[in-house]
């Protein structure tokens, strides 16, 4: 059998990647941390469809300490648009919109790690 003669092999899926909805709401709380400096046990978030979109609602407190100084609005921004380009980098979802909501203030200053 000469190279010629050999048929062309299609390439095969060897399995699925599956976000189920769970994975993709940890993954907002986790971005949503990391933009407002908070713990994740003081984070919530729901996540809805938006017309084949995500719509996320994003509930923070305000941390007080270990954070640069700016406006809510500023604060609001920064963790919009964690959410929005890490569900795209990380999960490759498009999410049309996140409301957030500040409720709480959380003073506990950041732990060092030796």
């Amino acid at each position: 059998m000469t190279e010629a003669s050999v048929p062309p092999v299609e390439p095969r899926e060897r399995g699925l990647t599956v976000l189920t909805p769970r994975a993709l709401e940890r993954l907002a709380m986790a971005l949503s941390r990391d933009a407002a400096n908070v713990p994740l046990r003081s984070v919530r978030v729901a996540l809805s469809d938006a017309d084949g979109a995500l719509r996320a609602g994003v509930t923070v407190p305000v941390a007080l300490s270990g954070t640069p100084a700016g406006t809510f609005a500023e604060r609001g921004a920064a963790v919009r648009d964690a959410v929005i380009s890490g569900m795209r980098d990380l999960a490759d979802r498009h999410v049309a919109a996140v409301d957030v909501r500040f409720a709480g203030v959380d003073r506990s200053s950041p732990r060092r790690v030796k």
